[in-house]
C-alpha cells in the first residue's frame, strides 16, 4: 500500500453531506428507487435527462438514448450479474444517429453505476486524468509508465497515451480502478460510489484540499465549478 486515503475520504463525504451534488444524487437516488427497472418508457427517459442534467454527460439526443437502452434485451438481468458486465456499458454507450455513431461512454458507465454502484465504477474525465496522473508518476504499481516501446518489457509498462486509450476499455478501466483502491487503503472499506465522489468532488469544489490533490496535482481549470463575483448595485431600479 502506497497511502492509506480512508480517513481523507471519511472527512470529504461528511463536508459533502446536504451539498448541492449530494441533493442532485439524492433526487436520482428517488427517482431510480421508484422505477428501478426498465418496464416503463417514461421513467428510462426521465432518468436519462436527470443523469445528463445533473452530471453534464454531454448526451444531445436524449430520447434517442432512452430507446437505445430500452432496446437492451434482459438489461435488468444483466443489470443483476454478480459483478459488472462490460458489453452492458459498450450497448449502452453505442448510440446510432442518422449520419454518425456517437460513443457516449462516461454516461454508460454513470447509468449502470446508478442502477448498481457496487459494481460499476464511474469513467469521467476527472478520475481518467487523476488515475494517468498516478500512473505516471509512479505512484500506480504494478503499472510502469514508460515513454520507448524498447522499455515495454511486459503489459504492466505502458505509455501514457495507451494508459489513456485503455481506459476506454472497461474491463481495463475496473482493473485500474482496482489496483487504486488497493494501493490507497480503500478495498473494502469503501464502495465504488464513495471512491467516485471523492476523486470527482476533490477537484471540483474549490478550497476544500484533499490528500489525493497532493498526491495527483492535475489542471482544474477546467474541472472546478464557476463561482459568479459578487456584484453590488449592478441595477438602480
Amino acid at each position: 500500500m502506497i497511502q492509506d486515503l480512508s480517513k481523507d475520504i471519511k472527512m470529504f463525504l461528511y463536508r459533502c453531506e446536504n451539498g448541492p451534488y449530494e441533493v442532485s444524487e439524492n433526487v436520482l437516488q428517488m427517482t431510480k428507487k421508484k422505477y428501478p427497472d426498465h418496464t416503463i418508457a417514461e421513467a428510462v427517459v426521465a432518468k436519462v435527462k436527470m443523469l445528463n442534467m445533473f452530471y453534464s454527460t454531454g448526451i444531445q439526443a436524449i430520447d434517442a438514448m432512452a430507446i437505445n437502452i430500452l432496446r437492451i434485451k434482459n438489461i435488468d438481468k444483466i443489470l443483476a450479474q454478480p459483478i459488472y458486465n462490460a458489453k452492458l456499458i459498450n450497448a449502452i454507450a453505442q448510440l446510432e444517429l442518422k449520419e454518425t455513431t456517437r460513443n457516449n461512454y462516461s454516461f454508460a458507465t454513470k447509468y449502470c453505476a446508478l442502477h448498481e454502484p457496487a459494481k460499476y465504477p464511474i469513467y469521467d474525465s476527472i478520475v481518467a486524468a487523476v488515475l494517468t496522473k498516478l500512473m505516471v508518476t509512479g505512484k500506480l504499481p504494478p503499472f510502469v509508465y514508460s515513454r520507448s516501446k524498447s522499455e515495454r518489457i511486459d503489459d504492466w509498462h505502458i505509455s501514457q497515451g495507451e494508459f489513456e486509450d485503455k481506459m476506454k476499455d472497461y474491463d481495463f478501466f475496473v482493473k485500474v480502478y482496482n489496483i487504486f483502491m488497493e494501493n490507497y487503503g480503500l478495498k473494502g472499506k469503501f464502495t465504488y460510489r464513495e471512491v467516485d465522489w471523492y476523486l470527482w468532488g476533490a477537484y471540483k469544489e474549490a478550497g476544500q484540499r484533499t490528500e489525493i490533490e497532493a498526491i495527483a496535482p492535475i489542471s482544474t481549470d477546467k474541472y472546478v465549478e464557476y463561482k459568479a463575483p459578487k456584484v453590488e448595485n449592478a441595477y438602480n431600479l
